[in-house]
């Protein structure tokens, strides 16, 4: 009788205890700090894309398009020019050329930071900055980021 009371109570213990811990969330959680959250784009001749950090935090790029296309006209030839970049460690830049046949898009590209390329100083915005298109010639521009610690 007396080993029976205390197993009785030696499994109470231990449900208890089990039921104590909660459970274990297998699931994904709805949000990461790592997801790029918000997305910027241009398609306007020398324009500047600012990307502006909440408070303190630091900007993380993990995505940047561009296309390069001729309006209904061809473009004419002219100098290369690059997109360029502030904030960013080394000032990356992209060579843009010009000069292809009306109506079509050449020279489109998708540079991707699997974990996110951050900025060089928290709290200071990123720029991306267009450069000046050439007659007939449209650059566009998309840039998904985030910002984060």
């Amino acid at each position: 009788m007396k080993r029976t009371a205390i197993l009785f109570l030696s499994l109470c213990a231990l449900a208890l205890s089990l039921s104590a811990q909660g459970p274990t969330n297998v699931q994904q959680t709805n949000s990461r700090l790592d997801a790029a959250l918000l997305a910027l784009s241009s398609h306007s001749s020398g324009a500047t894309l600012t990307l502006t950090p909440l408070g303190s935090q630091s900007i993380y790029i993990y995505e940047i398009d561009v296309t390069n296309c001729a309006g209904a006209s061809a473009v004419s030839a002219a100098a290369q020019t690059a997109l360029t970049t502030t904030n960013l460690t080394g000032s990356p830049q992209w060579q843009i050329g010009s000069g292809t046949t009306a109506g079509l898009c050449v020279q489109n590209f998708v540079v991707t930071y699997p974990t996110g390329l951050k900025s060089q100083v928290p709290g200071t915005p990123v720029t991306v900055v267009l450069p000046t298109f050439a007659t007939n010639q449209t650059v566009g521009v998309n840039v998904v980021y985030s910002s984060a610690p």
